[in-house]
């Protein structure tokens, strides 16, 4: 009776263990120091040694209803690893956030308010577009303090219905005191499909 019990007691622990192990480490820190924790849907900025949460930074959306409609993390580390952006991103939205690590702890930093759009012109049949979602996702670290990210916009055209995706390219640069303001800005690149 005592092994059987064991043995049922052992079997819970190890199917406890496989379905509680859903997490994943990605987008580790050039120095290997810090990374991304995603468990089931919870994320982390984790300091990768220890574990040890640096930044909570929240819950995944997921479409209850449609599972493949959901929040995507994306983390772009400077090459130095003392500047983050993280960024979530769907087929129709997505925000980003920057962070520096002072040494002790990751700190926060505001994006310019107001960043550009892309301009979106209707082609030759739709008189306008109605705007269906927006989306910005960090790129890359051109240098510590200077940021790239993308800035995309979703539409659909009125009368024909063509679907519409403009984007842009922005530059954000990051002062001695960490004030973002942005320093260059491409034109609109606009995909049209059917």
């Amino acid at each position: 009776m005592l092994r059987a019990f064991v043995i049922l007691l052992l079997m819970c622990c190890a199917s406890l263990g496989i379905a509680g192990d859903t997490s994943a480490i990605k987008f580790p820190s050039p120095d290997g120091r810090f990374a991304l924790r995603v468990a089931d849907l919870k994320v982390d900025l984790i300091e990768t040694p220890s574990g040890k949460v640096m930044v909570d930074l929240g819950t995944l959306w997921i479409n209850r209803d449609d599972e493949r409609e959901r929040e995507e993390p994306v983390l772009v580390w400077s090459a130095d690893s003392k500047w983050v952006a993280y960024g979530t991103r769907t087929f129709a939205a997505g925000s980003t956030t920057v962070y520096f690590f002072d040494g002790s702890v990751f700190k926060e930093l505001a994006l310019p308010a107001k960043l550009p759009e892309p301009k979106i012109k209707p082609r030759k049949g739709d008189s306008d577009v109605k705007l269906k979602g927006y989306a910005e996702e960090p790129s890359k670290w051109i240098n510590p303090g200077q940021l790239e990210m993308s800035s995309k916009l979703m539409g659909v055209g009125r009368d024909v219905g063509f679907h519409y995706m403009g984007s842009i390219v922005i530059t954000i640069a990051f002062d001695a005191r960490h004030h973002a303001s942005v320093k260059k800005v491409t034109g609109t690149k606009t995909e049209v499909s059917e």
